[in-house]
């Protein structure tokens, strides 16, 4: 084996040019697997640093009659399933939280965790320093405490071990911090733990439902789960009726499929492109190999003669390929490196756990390792195969005749470039459908310029804030102040925003027959239409004297009228949301008269079908808090001013989520689809090189085959057009088959494309004729210069060299 390197070291050298391109070919393919497995393993495969995780359960309801379920429970459901169960060796609660931090400077708004005194112990993990929440902090009179999570304690106290002991005022309590906890410890993202103990009819900091996790026992099946759970869950609708479905069922949710990144399926869906850039280089170095091994004829069939085994010459024909591959993977684990922050970059927001942590660990290495080791096969085996044969008499044959190769040979060169040629296509054709499926979503118009539109959330603390007659006072001195600041032009309010989406509850229309779907609930001031251009169909908005006087009114839209009301005029009729006059909202009325219809606009994202919606007075509970800002000028220049006068109101209020639409929409609605499409078309193109390349090796090789024949030919008379078209044409057979054979593959991404991608068509045939003309005139290009050298061939030292 020693031997074998040393020489295939020595012969590679001995060809400098082939052994670049070779390198830089399954480097290509090497470093984008890497980079895009890196992402795999991070964040699919083991996003999660917590004690056994597998063995982290949530408690899940299901509605049988229709699909989704729950994890979050009140906390007297908690409670009662926390003390009841027999299947969980430890039960946590946790929350994901407004927490106010005042008393340093302007109040800010954290994210927090309101847990339990045991979460740190069912989730495994000790504190990076100092210590976690023990059982003795939850004891009456003891000093409150909080641990730190690591970004934040690095983001505001730059990662000073002082932080210890460190007093923060937290919701207006102070609270000593007690420890930090590890950097991929990001337990609901959150920069705080709040220990607060839970208990029946008791509500702590405005907590007032929790996620259920619980570690199970060793053992447990899940119809032993189920068995246990079923009466506590019967116990609880019995109480609550309302609170759980009339047909349901109770079952364990692993902690990967409860907290499971957003773009998985993107995720995967890029790394089977580059398997098939992989692929394409593969087939590429290939081809590179047989060539080169076609130079090597004479020297294999004079050690073959001399009694080498064919073993012997495969093994150190595979001896060089693997030294291509181990060269190529070391240079793309060093390119995956430097391009995987470029990747990060592009990952949308919030769309993978927080824990993930994406880099080439010792487990991406490994599949790195065997990823070459599997390339050196692949691109070896058949050069090695073919060129170690034992005919003997036709290989002496070959070489006699000076050719570069065997018809055999050619005949697999080809079928390795038109397989090439293929691939490219089916990642040419995806990117391009992205392409057209992309620029038609970002064509999507909105009534009022996102570029105009400023929002900012208000948490309102039950701390200063504790009912809504309060909330609401506040915002309607608010309101008025934000309308007269300088390049306002519209101002209000709303518990959630066109065209993202709102609050989903269940609305009931008296005398209409129950429907389980919900609808979205706007809890708006009076000047929201003019704020973000709703356009009224019939009847009339919601009016200042609507708001200001909680009168049971709404508002809803033509999807709501088609789908809720089967018949008659819709002003007038009631509609009711029961989701109301329930905690946290305590609506005295929950039962609201239509007053009128808007036109359909959209609001639940660019990419879904729009969804009935219901508008009421936000004064009916006084929770909402997202104020939104129609500018006449640039949005974001006038932030400040209008944050200012949430400030003029009450110094210790912050506010928080301060963005245009705009760039709310290019982090959410665009950011997928934009991650998507730039790496698949980087992929594409890179194909597309390679494919290039392949075509140009071939016909390069055909020239130098056939330069007999092409002197013959010009002896006879042939121009050097004809000899041109000859070559060209050749080549551009190879690249109608390969575009042909793609045909399927692409049809066939296409579907896969569809079903992740808006308005992505299974099959684009615009982008397919597009992507084709240009691999067909980039290739028919690879083919030029060999064709030129063919039009010098000079017949006569041809015919007298052979």
């Amino acid at each position: 084996m020693l031997r074998d390197l040393r020489f295939a070291a020595r012969g590679l050298a001995r060809t400098p040019g082939f052994t670049v391109v070779a390198i830089l070919s399954l480097a290509l393919g090497i470093m984008a697997t890497t980079a895009i497995y890196s992402v795999v393993h991070a964040v699919i495969l083991d996003p999660f640093p917590y004690k056994d995780v597998n063995n982290l359960m949530s408690v899940r309801i299901v509605n049988t009659a229709q699909r989704g379920g729950r994890t979050n429970y009140s906390i007297d459901q908690f409670v009662e399933i926390a003390g009841r169960n027999s299947i969980f060796e430890g039960v946590l609660a946790s929350t994901i939280s407004d927490v106010i931090w005042t008393g340093d400077g302007e109040p800010r708004r954290l994210r927090g965790n309101h847990g339990t005194f045991n979460t740190f112990e069912v989730m495994g993990v000790p504190a990076l320093i100092g210590r976690t929440v023990r059982s003795d902090d939850g004891r009456p009179g003891a000093e409150p405490v909080v641990v730190l999570g690591y970004r934040f304690w690095q983001r505001e106290f730059g990662g000073d071990a002082n932080v210890l002991g460190r007093r923060l005022r937290l919701n207006d309590t102070v609270r000593t911090v007690v420890g930090v906890m590890p950097k991929r410890f990001m337990w609901r993202g959150a920069d705080v733990y709040l220990p607060i103990p839970f208990q029946r009819g008791t509500i702590v900091e405005n907590v007032r439902s929790v996620h259920l996790l619980g570690r199970l026992k060793p053992g447990i099946t899940e119809a032993r789960a189920e068995a246990d759970l079923t009466p506590i869950i019967a116990d609880l609708k019995k109480r609550e009726p309302a609170q759980f479905p009339d047909s349901w069922r109770v079952g364990l949710l692993p902690f990967t499929q409860t907290f499971p990144s957003q773009i998985a399926g993107d995720i995967w869906g890029l790394l089977g492109a580059v398997v098939l850039l992989l692929l394409i280089a593969c087939a590429n170095v290939s081809n590179l190999l047989l060539s080169r091994a076609a130079a090597r004829q004479r020297e294999m069939t004079v050690r073959t003669a001399l009694g080498a085994s064919r073993t012997r010459l495969v093994r150190q024909l595979l001896t060089e390929s693997l030294l291509l591959a181990g060269g190529a993977g070391a240079l793309g684990v060093v390119l995956a490196y430097a391009g995987l922050p470029a990747i990060l970059a592009l990952v949308p927001p919030n769309t993978i756990p927080d824990e993930a942590d994406i880099r080439l660990n010792g487990s991406v290495l490994m599949f790195t390792l065997i990823v070459s080791a599997a390339a050196s096969v692949a691109c070896g085996l058949a050069p090695a195969l073919h060129t170690s044969r034992r005919d003997l008499a036709a290989s002496m044959r070959e070489v006699s005749r000076s050719l570069a190769g065997s018809s055999r040979q050619a005949i697999l060169r080809k079928t390795l470039v038109v397989v090439e040629v293929a691939l490219a296509l089916v990642l040419l054709s995806g990117s391009g459908t992205l392409v057209r499926a992309f620029t038609a979503m970002q064509r999507v118009t909105l009534d009022v310029p996102p570029d105009h539109v400023l929002t900012m959330r208000i948490p309102l603390t039950p701390q200063r804030y504790p009912d809504a007659t309060r909330r609401i006072a506040f915002f309607n001195d608010l309101l008025p102040r934000v309308t007269a600041v300088p390049g306002v032009a519209a101002a209000a309010l709303n518990s959630g925003l066109h065209p993202l989406g709102n609050m989903a509850a269940a609305a009931e229309v008296p005398g209409e027959p129950p429907v389980t779907e919900p609808v979205e609930i706007h809890q708006i001031s009076a000047g929201y239409a003019d704020a973000v251009g709703l356009k009224l169909a019939a009847g009339r908005f919601l009016s200042d004297g609507d708001v200001s006087s909680r009168r049971p009114v709404a508002v809803v839209n033509e999807r709501f009228v088609r789908a809720r009301l089967s018949s008659g005029a819709p002003l007038g009729r009631l509609v009711r949301v029961p989701r109301l006059k329930d905690p946290p909202f305590l609506a005295a009325n929950y039962t609201f008269e239509i007053v009128g219809v808007m036109h359909d606009a959209l609001n639940d994202g660019l990419t879904d079908p729009i969804v009935p919606e219901v508008y009421v007075p936000f004064t009916a509970t006084g929770m909402a808090n997202l104020l939104v800002v129609r500018t006449s000028t640039d949005a974001a220049a006038v932030a400040r001013a209008v944050a200012a006068q949430v400030y003029a109101i009450d110094p210790g209020q912050p506010v928080t989520s301060v963005n245009t639409l705009e760039t709310i929409l290019k982090d959410t609605a665009f950011a997928t689809p934009r991650f998507n499409l730039v790496l698949l078309s980087f992929f594409a193109v890179a194909g597309l090189v390679l494919a290039v390349v392949g075509v140009y090796g071939v016909m390069s090789s055909a020239v130098a085959q056939e330069r007999q024949e092409i002197g013959i030919r010009v002896a006879l008379g042939a121009g050097e057009g004809q000899i041109a078209r000859m070559v060209i044409s050749r080549g551009g057979r190879l690249l109608l088959v390969g575009i042909a054979v793609g045909l399927a593959g692409s049809i066939a991404a296409g579907r896969l494309l569809a079903q992740e991608f808006w308005r992505a068509a299974a099959f684009d045939p615009v982008a397919f004729t597009e992507v084709s003309l240009l691999l067909l005139t980039t290739g028919v290009l690879a083919c030029a210069l060999p064709a030129r050298r063919a039009m010098r061939v000079d017949p006569i030292v041809v015919l007298r060299h052979d």
